[in-house]
C-alpha cells in the first residue's frame, strides 16, 4: 500500500467525515433503556459482526430484556439472556437475509448480567456514570470499570454511538494497520487491553490527525473506510 496515496484518500474522506461522525440527538436525552442497549450492542460487537451484534440486542429488547436489566439482574436475568440467545436473528448484508444463531452465548449472557448488576445493583445508571465525568477520557475510564467485557476500543465506540462524543480513537485493525504504516507502530493486540497503552497510541494517533488538519473522529472514520477498501486491493 502507497502511504501517499492512502493518505490522500483520507484527507478527501475527511471532507465527508464530518457529517458522518456529528454529534447524535443529546445523550442526555436518551432514556436509560436506550443508553442500556447501546452497551449491549458494543458488548456483542467485540465477539461478532456488528450487524448481528445491532439484530441481537434488538431481539433481546423485544424479549423485554434491556427494560428489565434495571431490576432483574442476577442469575434468573442471566439465564433468560442466555435462552433468549438462542432465537436466530435476521440479518442483513451484503444485499442478502439470512437467519443466524447468536454466537458466545453463555459469555455475552454473563457479561450483559454482570453489566446490569454493576451498574444497577449499585444502585446507580449508565446516565449518573456518564454524568459523574469530567472529559470524555474520564467516562471512557470510568465505563471500562463499570461495563463487562468493555476494553477501551469498546468504550470509545459507545461514547460515539451514543452522541457523548466523537474525538476519541476507536484503535481497530485498520487504524492501527494505518499506524504501522505512516509511523511505524505495530502495538501486540492483547497490550490494548490496557487504558495506559490505548491512551498513548491515541497520543500518536492524534499527532497523525493534526497533520491532517481534522478532528480525531473524523481522520478516524476517514482511515477506517480507507484501509478497508485499501486491504481490499481498491487503493494503493
Amino acid at each position: 500500500m502507497n502511504l501517499a496515496t492512502i493518505n490522500g484518500a483520507i484527507k478527501a474522506l475527511c471532507a465527508e467525515a464530518p457529517m458522518m461522525v456529528a454529534p447524535q440527538p443529546g445523550w442526555r436525552l436518551r432514556t436509560e433503556d436506550e443508553l442500556f442497549f447501546d452497551v449491549v450492542v458494543c458488548i456483542l460487537s467485540s465477539q461478532t459482526l456488528f450487524e448481528l451484534a445491532l439484530a441481537t440486542a434488538e431481539s433481546l429488547k423485544r424479549a423485554g430484556l434491556i427494560a428489565s436489566a434495571r431490576g432483574g439482574w442476577g442469575p434468573a436475568y442471566e439465564e433468560a439472556v442466555c435462552f433468549a440467545l438462542r432465537t436466530p436473528v435476521l440479518i442483513e448484508r451484503g444485499g442478502s437475509t439470512s437467519f443466524v444463531i447468536p454466537r458466545f452465548r453463555n459469555r455475552v449472557s454473563k457479561l450483559v448480567a454482570t453489566t446490569a448488576q454493576k451498574i444497577y445493583g449499585e444502585g446507580t445508571t449508565l446516565k449518573a456514570t456518564l454524568a459523574a465525568a469530567g472529559s470524555p477520557q474520564e467516562a471512557r475510564r470510568r465505563l471500562v470499570a463499570a461495563v463487562a467485557g468493555f476494553g477501551p476500543k469498546q468504550a470509545s465506540l459507545y461514547l460515539r454511538r451514543i452522541g457523548y462524543c466523537a474525538d476519541l480513537a476507536i484503535l481497530d485493525t485498520h487504524v492501527l494497520d494505518y499506524l504501522e504504516l505512516a509511523a511505524g507502530i505495530n502495538p501486540k493486540p492483547s497490550s490494548l487491553s490496557r487504558l495506559s497503552t490505548y491512551e498513548r497510541l491515541e497520543t500518536e494517533f492524534r499527532r497523525v490527525a493534526e497533520d491532517f488538519g481534522y478532528s480525531v473522529g473524523c481522520v478516524d472514520l476517514a482511515t477506517w473506510i480507507t484501509m478497508r477498501v485499501a486491504k481490499r486491493g481498491s487503493v494503493g
